[in-house]
């Protein structure tokens, strides 16, 4: 049997072509991510010095061939999973920080209005919102009073 690993061409077949074809981009994108996220576990439990007994150990997992099928990049996470891993082996596997930072909405507005037209308990409470914007605005709405 020809070992893959100490050939130094690539491998191709029609068969093998034909369905790598099939595979859409969003498909292929899916894949990616899984076998990236297999890595950094694989990378992890390196670092550490486990193996995949010891993080199932640590997991309390039932079956420790659960941990094989995440190393594949065949398995589908679920949050708790990739929390828990990333906790136990120090690295990280989710990135929620917003991509961008998020601003405020910030408006400013100019409401023209003749004071002696507003009533005092409207009048009051206006003055003292345009005292704190600017005592320029605010003087000669007084003095228009």
């Amino acid at each position: 049997m020809v070992n893959f690993e100490d050939m130094n061409e690539n491998y191709s077949s029609p068969l093998l072509d034909e369905l790598l074809n099939q595979i859409t981009p969003a498909e292929q994108e899916l894949i990616d991510y899984k076998m990236k996220l297999a890595a950094k576990i694989y990378a992890g439990l390196k670092a550490k010095g486990w193996k995949s007994l010891d993080l199932a150990r640590a997991l309390n997992l039932k079956s420790p061939s659960l941990v094989s099928r995440w190393l594949s990049g065949t398995h589908n996470f679920t949050i708790d999973t990739l929390v828990d891993i990333q906790r136990l082996l120090g690295i990280r596997l989710l990135d929620v920080e917003p991509a961008m930072p998020v601003r405020g909405l910030h408006t400013n507005f100019t409401v023209d209005v003749a004071p002696v037209s507003l009533r005092e308990e409207v009048y009051g409470p206006l003055q003292k919102v345009i005292n704190g914007t600017g005592g320029v605005q605010a003087a000669a709405l007084a003095a228009d009073r």
